[in-house]
C-alpha cells in the first residue's frame, strides 16, 4: 500500500469521525477527500475482494438491503453504506472504513449500491461478481435524457468488467437490451403473476421498442412498461426468465409469500416486503445473490427477515400522531406508491407532500406531472405541502382535485413536525430525496423510528 493510499485512508476516517460527532451522516465528503488524495482508493480497496452491485432506477436500495443481509448472515461481515450514498465518494467511504490505515479490508465482501451513471467508472474499479440491474425507467431528466442513457452508461461499465454476471429484469426491454451488446454472462430475472390483488397497477399508455420504435404488444403486464411484451416491427421479444415469482400469496400489511421458480424447480418463500413493485426487488435480490453461489437457504432467511432503509416505510409516532415516509424518486415509482395506497382499501385523509430540486433529487420537477395523483386525492384530502419547489407540487394537486382551502403550505421543517403532531390522525409523507432527508433529521431529534416491517 502506498503512502498516498495510506493518507486517502487516514483522512478519510478522521473526517468520518468528525462529522459523525457534529451528527452527520459521513457518507459522501470523507470518501471525496480520499479520493482526492488517491483517485485510484476505490480500485486499490477492491482488489483481491468479492463485491455484488446493485443499480437500476427504481428498488435499488430494497434490494441492496436484501443483499448485505444475506451477506452479513452467511459470512459474518461486509462493507455496505447503510445510508445507501451510491456515487463514488459514498463507495470510497465505505472501503475506507472497512480497511486498517496498512490498506488490509476487514471484510471479504463487499455490497454495493451504484448510481447507473456511476457504473461506468465504479465496475471497472471495483469489478464484482454479480451486478444487479433492477430496472430502468425515465429518470432525472436533466442526467438520464432518454430511457437508454443510463443504459448505455451500464453497457460500457458491463464491457469494462467482462467477468462480472450480470442480472437483468427480463420483463423491462430496456434493461434487457444491455445483454445484446455484452459479453458477459447473464440472468434473468422476472414476475410472471399480478403484483397486485386488484389489478391496479398503472400501464404506459404506449411503449416504443428500443429498437425499432414501433409500439411494443403485451401478453401480460404488471404496471409501468414491465411485463411479457414483443415487437410486432423487428422481432425483439421477452426473454424466458430463469428466476421468476409465478404467485403471490398470504398478501399481509407486512409480508408476503412468493411462490419462485428458480431454474425450472418451484420454491415457497417468506418475503418481508409487501405484495406490489417490491416484489421485483425481492427477486432481482434472490436472483444476485445466487448468482454468487450463496446457498438458497440462507438467500431464503435474508428474505423473510431483512430491514428496510431509511425513508422506506419507517412510521414515527409523532405525539401521537402515526407518520408514514414514502420516498419518491420519479413517475413511475411514485405511481407505484399510489397504486400501494390505493391498495390499502382506505385512501390517506392527511397528506404532506414535500418537493425539491437538488442535484440528489434531479434539477427538474416535470415528471410530477405525470403522477397520477388522481387516483389518491380527493375534495376531502387535507394535504400541507412544503419544501423549495411547494409551489410545484401545490398547483399539481389543485389539479388533482384537491380543495384549495384544505391546502396550506409549510416551507420550515420544525414547524412542520409541529404541525403533524397537532393532526392526531395517521399522516402521510410523500417526498422526494432531499426533503425527506431534512424531514426526518427534524424527526429523529425528538422521535424514534418503528420499522414498519419489524414483527
Amino acid at each position: 500500500m502506498s503512502i498516498r493510499s495510506a493518507a486517502a485512508i487516514a483522512a478519510c476516517k478522521a473526517s468520518y469521525r468528525v462529522m459523525r460527532l457534529l451528527g452527520r451522516t459521513a457518507r459522501a465528503l470523507p470518501g471525496m477527500i480520499a479520493l482526492k488524495i488517491d483517485p485510484n482508493i476505490i480500485d486499490r480497496l477492491s482488489r483481491g475482494h468479492r463485491a455484488i452491485a446493485i443499480t437500476g432506477t427504481n428498488g435499488k436500495t430494497t434490494t441492496t438491503h436484501v443483499v448485505q443481509q444475506a451477506v452479513i448472515n452467511t459470512y459474518g461481515t461486509a462493507a455496505y453504506d447503510p445510508s445507501s450514498t451510491n456515487l463514488a465518494q459514498g463507495i470510497a467511504t465505505t472501503l475506507c472504513l472497512d480497511s486498517t490505515l496498512s490498506g488490509r479490508r476487514m471484510s471479504d465482501w463487499a455490497v454495493i449500491e451504484c448510481d447507473e451513471g456511476a457504473t461506468k467508472v465504479l465496475l471497472p474499479a471495483t469489478r464484482p461478481q454479480v451486478l444487479v440491474v433492477t430496472n430502468l425507467y425515465r429518470d432525472q431528466v436533466d442526467r438520464y435524457t432518454s430511457w437508454t442513457t443510463a443504459r448505455d452508461y451500464i453497457i460500457k461499465a458491463a464491457q469494462a468488467s467482462p467477468d462480472t454476471v450480470l442480472v437483468l429484469d427480463a420483463d423491462c426491454q430496456v434493461t434487457a437490451s444491455i445483454a445484446d451488446a455484452v459479453s458477459n454472462e447473464v440472468v434473468w430475472f422476472g414476475v410472471e403473476c399480478p403484483v397486485y390483488e386488484e389489478g391496479i397497477g398503472d400501464f404506459d399508455e404506449h411503449v416504443a421498442c428500443v429498437d425499432c420504435g414501433t409500439e411494443l404488444e403485451f401478453g401480460t403486464r404488471t404496471f409501468a412498461h414491465l411485463g411479457d411484451y414483443s415487437c410486432p416491427g423487428c422481432g425483439r421479444t421477452h426473454h424466458e426468465a430463469d428466476i421468476a415469482c409465478t404467485r403471490i400469496e398470504n398478501r399481509r400489511e407486512r409480508s408476503c409469500t412468493l411462490t419462485l421458480r428458480i431454474n425450472g424447480v418451484e420454491q415457497v418463500v417468506e418475503a418481508n416486503v409487501r405484495a406490489g413493485y417490491d416484489v421485483y426487488n425481492a427477486v432481482a435480490a434472490v436472483a444476485g445473490l445466487l448468482a454468487t453461489g450463496m446457498p438458497e437457504q440462507d438467500v431464503f432467511r435474508a428474505l423473510a427477515r431483512f430491514t428496510h432503509a431509511a425513508h422506506r416505510f419507517e412510521i414515527f409516532d409523532v405525539d401521537g400522531t402515526p407518520t408514514r415516509l414514502l420516498l419518491m424518486k420519479n413517475t413511475a415509482g411514485c405511481n407505484q406508491l399510489i397504486n400501494m395506497l390505493v391498495s390499502e382499501g382506505q385512501l390517506p385523509q392527511h397528506l404532506v407532500c414535500l418537493l425539491a430540486a437538488e442535484i440528489m433529487d434531479g434539477l427538474s420537477t416535470e415528471w410530477i406531472q405525470d403522477v397520477r395523483w388522481e387516483r389518491l386525492c380527493g375534495p376531502d384530502t387535507q394535504v400541507i405541502v412544503g419544501g423549495p419547489k411547494y409551489a410545484d407540487m401545490r398547483d399539481r394537486l389543485l389539479r388533482a382535485g384537491v380543495q384549495g382551502h384544505r391546502m396550506r403550505v409549510q416551507t420550515d421543517y420544525a414547524a412542520l413536525v409541529r404541525d403533524i403532531a397537532a393532526i392526531g390522525e395517521p399522516v402521510t409523507v410523500i417526498a422526494n430525496c432531499s426533503t425527506i432527508e431534512a424531514l426526518r433529521l427534524e424527526l429523529v431529534k425528538g422521535y424514534q423510528p418503528v420499522d414498519y416491517w419489524s414483527e
